[in-house]
């Protein structure tokens, strides 16, 4: 498994309830969508910087003879490169300098996907058919790469994000402004989004975007409170159904 998809793994995870009678201890808010910075090859300097906070970037129009340094010295932070040519021998270079992860679009080398060891992005048309995205649950994919946001940020553009979620059954990445609210963030999340990806020019809102991410609820919490409330009813439906049964002889 990549970090890429460790970390995705991670922050998709419920939160528990606290269980017993006593006071909760306080616990440090985990983040529930990943913050990247996606960066174009002559910006790849300044990935060491990004390191402390972003959780992962992503290079654009990368060389992986040129960047071999530069990635070294980003330690354990995720970095993955948009090649310019991606056949399968190019992934497993990219490997070898150093990549967590590649990303890819829908032109790349088949045989591509065949490199397990190295963790794969996909670049995809929000648009794409039913059929198309549902093939994409077969493969081994970290996450899947939709591009800009978009705006205005209608309810038509969150239903297609979930769409592409729920069919392709493989996480979204998806590009978002610098100084985005955090009840979209929210929005997002719950469509299917496991990480937001920040321009590098505006590398600068890097932290209040993780601030914002940092202040969302936990995730779950509505569609647990909703089961909870449904449960009397069903019981009542139930409990009226066996009382209104007609007795036979």
């Amino acid at each position: 498994m990549s970090k890429l998809a460790d970390r995705i793994k991670r922050a998709g995870k419920v939160e528990p309830a606290p269980m017993g009678f006593g006071a909760p201890a306080e616990r440090r808010a985990a983040p529930t969508l990943l913050c990247l910075l996606r960066l174009d090859k002559d910006d790849a300097k300044r990935a060491a910087q990004a390191a402390a906070a972003a959780d992962a970037v992503i290079i654009t129009g990368a060389d992986t003879g040129k960047l071999a340094d530069a990635l070294k010295k980003l330690g354990d932070l995720p970095a993955g490169l948009r090649l310019e040519d991606a056949k399968r021998a190019n992934v497993a270079a990219a490997r070898e300098a150093g990549a967590d992860f590649v990303v890819l679009n829908e032109e790349s080398a088949a045989e591509a996907v065949l490199e397990e060891k190295t963790g794969l992005v996909l670049t995809v048309d929000r648009d794409a058919g039913d059929t198309e995205l549902r093939a994409l649950a077969g493969l081994s994919l970290d996450a899947l790469d939709v591009g800009p946001l978009g705006e205005p940020f209608t309810l038509r553009r969150l239903m297609s994000l979930r769409r592409v979620s729920l069919l392709s059954q493989t996480p979204l990445l998806v590009d978002v402004p610098a100084g985005i609210e955090a009840a979209r963030l929210e929005a997002l999340r719950e469509a299917g989004v496991a990480g937001v990806v920040l321009d590098g020019r505006s590398a600068d809102k890097l932290q209040a975007l993780m601030e914002a991410v940092l202040s969302l609820p936990p995730r779950g919490r509505r569609r647990e409170g909703r089961t909870e409330a449904l449960l009397p009813s069903v019981a009542a439906a139930a409990s009226s159904e066996e009382e209104e049964e007609p007795d036979y002889e």
